[in-house]
């Protein structure tokens, strides 16, 4: 009895000790974790590792699964930025859909740089990791915005025919009295700044009173049947009214952005990859129904995303940047020029071999001299 009470003893001191060193380990990690960025790296020799224990980390998927090779060395990644207010059901949608992320599925010492780097991308001329979330520079949320955790990420093959399109409009216009205001240019080319050049022009307006009460003039005697009055003035006169007709800068465009990958599955494991992703991109397009607040008469609105350009795990700088995004459509096309499907894999039915998928985005940033510096 007396040896039984004693191993007991024993068994009952292990348990508490492995107890000790348990809380004491996940205290540390806790530490670890808030001290640590989620894009570095904490182990050198097992670069997976942890992604695997960190709770914080967004769900990843490529396509091909051999992306990021030699072959295959320039992609796409779209990281998905969720609404402050999705947040939380959007990491689980895409926790559920994705599972874990697709570097961990391969073993540790097996993993390479280059596959590592298709979910962690990095700048190669700072050699450090991209800072992803980051709000526009010259939006009205700028300074609190929306959008600013990321819950997943795709990468996608390179597509044939990436094309940029600079759009400023320009337009003509005919200033009328507000042309007389140029004649002020004399005193605003001596104004100390840019405030005091528009106060110099506003008070170039102050001159233009009598020629304004002339024309209210001739448009109540037309009003009251006159006829063509100032037609008339000019028939008798011999002047016409200077329109001052000038081309004006107007606006800049928001630049749209157009992609269409054919996605051909090899396999069973490449057909639900392909599910997976257009799954997850018409998720995060649509909105979600708040009803919480006024009984659901209120979206929550869309992710957003971020588009890089990266080749073997690094941006590719020499393609241009792109600003934060939002997705306006999703297009999806079945079946080639020839619909054909796998043979029955399970109870879903037969999969398409191949299948066209076309995303167009739109910057929510307009482009700036600022912006063009910075590699837009």
């Amino acid at each position: 009895m007396a040896s039984i009470k004693l191993g007991s003893l024993i068994n009952l001191g292990s348990g508490i000790l492995k107890n000790a060193l348990a809380s004491q380990q996940s205290k540390s990690m806790a530490q670890d974790l808030l001290k640590t960025s989620k894009l570095e790296l904490r182990d050198k020799k097992a670069p997976t590792a942890h992604m695997q224990s960190d709770p914080l980390e967004f769900t990843n998927i490529k396509f091909p699964r051999d992306l990021g090779n030699t072959d295959q060395g320039h992609y796409m990644i779209f990281y998905v930025i969720s609404n402050t207010h999705s947040k939380i059901p959007d990491k689980k949608f895409n926790e559920q859909l994705l599972g874990s992320a697709f570097v961990t599925e391969i073993e540790d010492y097996g993993v390479s740089e280059t596959q590592y780097n298709v979910a962690r991308l990095r700048d190669g001329r700072t050699n450090s990791a991209v800072k992803i979330g980051r709000p526009t520079k010259n939006s009205v949320t700028s300074t609190r915005p929306t959008h600013s955790t990321a819950t997943a990420a795709v990468a996608l093959y390179m597509p044939p025919g990436i094309n940029v399109k600079y759009d400023v409009a320009n337009g003509p216009t005919e200033l009328g009295m507000a042309g007389l205001g140029v004649k002020t240019f004399a005193d605003m080319s001596g104004a100390a700044n840019d405030e005091a050049q528009m106060d110099a022009f506003l008070s170039g307006l102050k001159g233009v009173g009598l020629e304004a009460t002339k024309r209210i003039g001739v448009g109540a005697l037309e009003a009251l049947g006159a006829g063509d009055v100032g037609g008339a003035i000019t028939k008798v006169t011999g002047f016409a009214e200077n329109p001052f007709s000038e081309v004006v800068f107007e606006k800049v465009n928001h630049r749209a952005f157009n992609y269409t990958f054919n996605l051909t599955a090899r396999n069973k494991e490449e057909v639900e990859d392909i599910n997976k992703i257009i799954t997850l991109f018409k998720y995060h397009m649509h909105p979600s129904l708040s009803f919480d607040v006024a009984g659901g008469r209120y979206f929550k609105v869309p992710s957003e995303f971020e588009i890089h350009y990266a080749y073997q795990g690094q941006l590719n700088n020499y393609l241009n940047k792109i600003s934060r995004c939002v997705l306006t459509g999703c297009e999806i096309q079945y079946g080639g020029e020839e619909f054909t499907t796998f043979r029955q894999f399970d109870n879903d039915g037969a999969a398409p071999v191949q299948i066209s998928m076309t995303l167009s985005f739109t910057e929510t940033e307009i482009m700036t001299k600022e912006t063009i510096a910075d590699g837009y």
